[in-house]
């Protein structure tokens, strides 16, 4: 048995699987900016979106026998880094993400840290 495998492993996040289930369709909620302490040129904006769609079926709880619930009206935060400190989006505009970016997104525990070069109009 290998000792410590934990270093060795890494999650990753299936982003094509996410787009298609949410049809790559999200409401604005909010920006900040962003700049990576570690990377300074990792420059963007962090985003706050809602989930409006989700087509996934997420199957049965084990413990309660009921159907889980889907993510629609969740939010979740993602980062765009395209260099820019703002976006042409107010809240409650829908977008799309365009890009992601495997080696730069992680996934610790439950935690999910989501980069992608851009967003863009829904619908676009």
């Amino acid at each position: 048995m290998i000792q410590n495998s934990w270093v060795y492993t890494q999650t990753q996040f299936d982003s094509q699987k996410f787009l298609k289930a949410t049809q790559n369709i999200f409401l604005f909620v909010s920006a900040k900016p962003y700049q990576s302490k570690k990377v300074p040129e990792d420059k963007g904006v962090t985003l706050t979106l809602s989930i409006i769609h989700d087509d996934m079926d997420y199957g049965v709880d084990k413990k309660t026998g009921k159907k889980r619930d889907n993510n629609v009206l969740n939010t979740f935060d993602v980062t765009i880094l395209n260099g820019k400190s703002e976006i042409p989006f107010k809240k409650g505009d829908k977008v799309s993400l365009v890009g992601f970016m495997p080696e730069k997104s992680y996934v610790i525990g439950f935690d999910v840290l989501l980069r992608f070069r851009d967003i863009k109009k829904a619908g676009d």
